[in-house]
């Protein structure tokens, strides 16, 4: 019997170990478990997190932005006037224009207008100041570059003693491309003699613009010729092109807006190429 005590003690001090041994590989396997699945949630969150800033970006960039031009109906020859414009997107004031310009012409005269640089005041504020020589109606138009969007809108100044005919017939220079937006998506980089896609959204008055004419004019600063590339017509408002650049380089292009006798506006992109 002492033997045989002997042989359960050692054997029930094995057999304790031996549990011991499992619990240990069980609790192991366990706390494994639990770490990797901890891992996994960190990283679906994060992903969760990055597509969900993701996707607020790109629902940012299709909320148009809008350019409100503000001049007095009237001012005295000589006297310095206030031009202003209010930049928005959503209701988001836009602090970070890339460009804000006023293009001033006397109305029947706009193969002499003049271009005039706005300055940054504050809450989306852009301003510049302008005085008219001359009696006569004048057409005031500010070019807004902002967030990959390009906005126009315009409006007209009387300046010192402008008779009523003048005005009636000043109305060639104010019914064309009025509150006409242009917005030129283009892959993020694009190679050297590889077609790049790109599409154009229009809008006209807040509402897609169907049925224009949608044209790029592509080249390098100085170089004489022009490559013209017609785009097709999608969905509502939206132009679709392609155009492999030749070389490596900053290109400009030109995007031409054209409908009818109403609307014939463009802007510029500066694209470069890898």
């Amino acid at each position: 019997m002492h033997e045989d005590g002997i042989l359960i003690c050692e054997m029930f001090i094995m057999g304790d170990e031996l549990m011991f041994v499992l619990k240990g590989e069980y609790h192991m396997k366990k706390l494994g478990i639990l770490m990797l699945l901890g891992v996994l949630s960190l990283f679906l969150a994060a992903c969760g997190n990055s597509n969900g800033e993701n996707s607020t970006d790109e629902d940012k960039k299709m909320v148009q932005v809008d350019a409100n031009l503000e001049l007095p109906q009237k001012a005295k020859k000589g006297e310095t006037v206030s031009l202003s414009t209010k930049v928005t997107q959503g209701d988001e004031n836009v602090d970070d224009a890339e460009e804000v310009k006023y293009e001033i012409w006397k109305n029947g005269k706009k193969e002499e207008s003049e271009m005039i640089e706005a300055k940054h005041e504050k809450d989306g504020v852009y301003k510049a100041e302008k005085a008219f020589e001359e009696d006569g109606m004048y057409t005031v138009q500010v070019h807004v570059t902002a967030r990959d969007m390009h906005t126009m809108p315009k409006a007209e100044i009387a300046i010192g003693d402008v008779e009523a005919r003048e005005h009636e017939e000043s109305g060639d220079d104010h019914h064309h491309g009025d509150h006409v937006s242009i917005h030129l998506m283009k892959p993020d980089t694009i190679i050297a003699k590889e077609d790049a896609e790109m599409m154009v959204l229009v809008e006209s008055k807040e509402k897609s613009l169907e049925d224009a004419e949608v044209r790029f004019e592509i080249y390098k600063e100085g170089q004489e010729k022009h490559e013209w590339v017609d785009l097709t017509a999608g969905d509502a408002g939206k132009y679709n092109g392609s155009y492999a650049f030749p070389e490596k380089g900053t290109y400009n292009v030109q995007v031409h807006v054209t409908k009818g006798e109403e609307i014939h506006e463009h802007t510029m992109k500066i694209v470069k190429v890898q």
